[in-house]
């Protein structure tokens, strides 16, 4: 008995050795003939219950029907699963869906560009095509010469060095500014501090942060800052120290100077914060050749950049107006014979009224403001008015931004 036990375990044994694990290409297979089975029942299923094994008409449309049904499902399920897998491969090797429109790339060096696709996180790419910083929500690049780039990662913010790509400042602020030569604004703590290019607090003005305020950024030497008052600007040197008291409603640097308005009047100022055109009450745009001057009474004026007035009356437009006149005219028809002679006229019953050109032209100096002038090119009136209309040779209605007005004649006195 005890020999026959022993004959049966190796028996066993033999047998085991002799089994062969079941392969992946054999497991797919049996799983594919498993599920071609379970369709086939499933259809067979369907047509005992809609009696499709009739061979009426009724029958064989509905046995059609079903099966073009079933092959236009099997193509979107295809078709869905082909976009699916073609979205993961361009995730995966970093490239363009077919289409994509959102994707956006910029250099930030020779070596180094930021990819990413609008509303999602996008990535840094050294020469070579590798990925060497990810999570990236946007980013700002630095002006100038500084190689510092603020950049978000939806949560914090930091610096990376845009030749290397590598982070130089973690992102631990809240909110962060771009670096102006060679120091960064920054959120810390509630309080805008200015840090260096190592991450070294150099300026500590005890200035709060104040949601809705913009500037911490450099322009020759000075950055507009402010006090704990959202409405009161100033600026301050590298050193820390003010520049420019902050008791400014408002300021703006254009590139070449510096705009800023006191409360009652705005004036200019040079790169050395020299005042270059005074004080006044208007508008102020300052180009590459020129400063324009909108004034409250929609004058234009133009100076040099030195602040040397060139013109104190600009018109950007002349108008000729018309007026309806008393004279009425007749239009004629005139009606021909087949051999294109022409045999009567005839006057057409409702006659129209005849415009003829006013004395006086509009200009229009401050966009959508015009006034009154002369024949000879000089100026009735200054640009105070909306819209002026001609209503007779030499009378006009002028308008205000109302709706209302006054008539005047050629001369810019009040017709009563």
């Amino acid at each position: 008995m005890k020999d026959e036990m022993v004959e049966i375990e190796e028996k066993r044994k033999t047998e085991g050795k002799r089994r062969k694990p079941v392969s992946m290409k054999r497991a797919s297979l049996l799983f594919w003939h498993g599920l071609t089975a379970l369709i086939v029942g499933v259809a067979q299923w369907l047509t005992v219950v809609l009696g499709m094994k009739d061979d009426s008409l009724y029958c064989k449309i509905l046995r059609r029907v079903v099966g073009t049904c079933f092959a236009i499902f099997m193509f979107l399920l295809a078709f869905a699963s082909a976009c699916s897998l073609c979205e993961i491969l361009c995730s995966r090797f970093d490239l363009p869906l077919f289409g994509e429109d959102k994707y956006y790339e910029k250099e930030l060096s020779p070596g180094i560009s930021f990819y990413s696709i609008y509303g999602e996180k996008g990535y840094l790419k050294d020469a070579q095509g590798k990925k060497i910083l990810k999570d990236i929500l946007w980013i700002a690049s630095p002006l100038g010469e500084d190689s510092l780039v603020c950049y978000s990662n939806g949560n914090k913010r930091g610096y990376f060095n845009k030749f290397t790509g590598k982070v130089v400042i973690e992102p631990k602020y809240n909110h962060a500014w771009i670096f102006s030569e060679g120091l960064a604004a920054v959120d810390d703590n509630g309080w805008i501090k200015f840090i260096d290019t190592s991450g070294k607090v150099v300026i500590d003005t005890h200035m709060p942060y104040l949601p809705g305020v913009y500037g911490y950024v450099f322009h020759n030497g000075y950055a507009i800052a402010h006090t704990d008052r959202v409405d009161r600007f100033g600026l301050i040197d590298k050193q820390g120290n003010w520049a420019l008291q902050p008791e400014y409603a408002y300021m703006e640097y254009t590139g070449t100077h510096w705009i800023v308005d006191n409360g009652e009047g705005r004036c200019v100022m040079d790169r050395s914060l020299n005042q270059v055109i005074p004080y006044l009450k208007g508008r102020i745009w300052v180009y590459s050749d020129n400063i324009s001057v909108t004034l409250d009474n929609h004058i234009l004026q133009r100076y040099s950049l030195e602040g040397e007035l060139i013109n104190d009356f600009y018109i950007s437009d002349i108008t000729t107006m018309t007026y309806e006149s008393d004279e009425l005219r007749y239009l004629s028809v005139v009606h021909y014979n087949d051999d294109a002679e022409p045999t009567e006229e005839v006057k057409e019953a409702s006659p129209y009224i005849v415009e003829k050109i006013a004395r006086c032209r509009r200009y229009e100096s401050d966009s959508d403001w015009y006034g009154l002038l002369s024949p000879e090119g000089k100026v009735v009136t200054p640009p105070s008015y909306c819209k002026i209309t001609a209503i007779g040779y030499d009378l006009y209605l002028c308008e205000d931004t109302y709706g209302e007005g006054v008539i005047l004649n050629g001369k810019g006195e009040m017709v009563r």
